[in-house]
């Protein structure tokens, strides 16, 4: 089994996050055959609504709560008041599919390989940790970016994926 590659993905509201993970997503799983989840910190509203049956038979005990769709499409709800991140982590890597690469979004007290999305270059200092290996986001779709800066390399993920796979060496 190959260890489980975990990268954080940070960056204000309306920095391109959810693009970033998007397309490294795609590219990824099409140039890579690489399998990847998404753990997402949702700080501003709950994830499952009240009322619900999956929010009530999660309220009422369950560890988990299964969903399924007409098109066979599932989202699981935890309990996870008691699971921390590494157990979380765990439990993805003995589910039903080998999983090679997480992004985590939102989450800024972890110590993973950290990419910043920002849409603005003032935006870098104050979000800076030593963690930070690449910076991308909407600044890439602006003509008047620098492609570095303090030393990390501003990257494009569609235009500089290769550069993407050696910076987190994934092979």
């Amino acid at each position: 089994m190959v260890a489980i590659r975990i990268f954080d993905v940070i960056g204000y509201s309306g920095s391109g996050k959810t693009y970033f993970i998007m397309n490294a997503i795609k590219l990824l799983k099409l140039k890579m055959h690489l399998n990847v989840a998404v753990i997402k910190n949702v700080k501003h509203h709950q994830i499952d609504e009240k009322g619900k049956d999956s929010h009530i038979f999660t309220e009422s005990g369950a560890c988990y709560s299964v969903i399924q769709n007409l098109n066979k499409e599932m989202a699981v709800f935890l309990n996870a008041r008691d699971i921390n991140f590494d157990r979380l982590i765990k439990w993805l890597d003995q589910g039903p599919y080998e999983i090679d690469v997480i992004f985590t979004e939102g989450f800024r007290n972890l110590n993973n390989p950290t990419i910043l999305c920002i849409s603005k270059i003032d935006e870098i200092e104050p979000q800076l940790t030593d963690n930070v290996k690449m910076i991308s986001g909407i600044i890439c779709g602006k003509k008047s970016y620098n492609k570095i800066t303090l030393g990390i390399p501003i990257l494009n993920i569609e235009e500089d994926f290769q550069r993407f796979l050696d910076i987190f060496d994934i092979t």
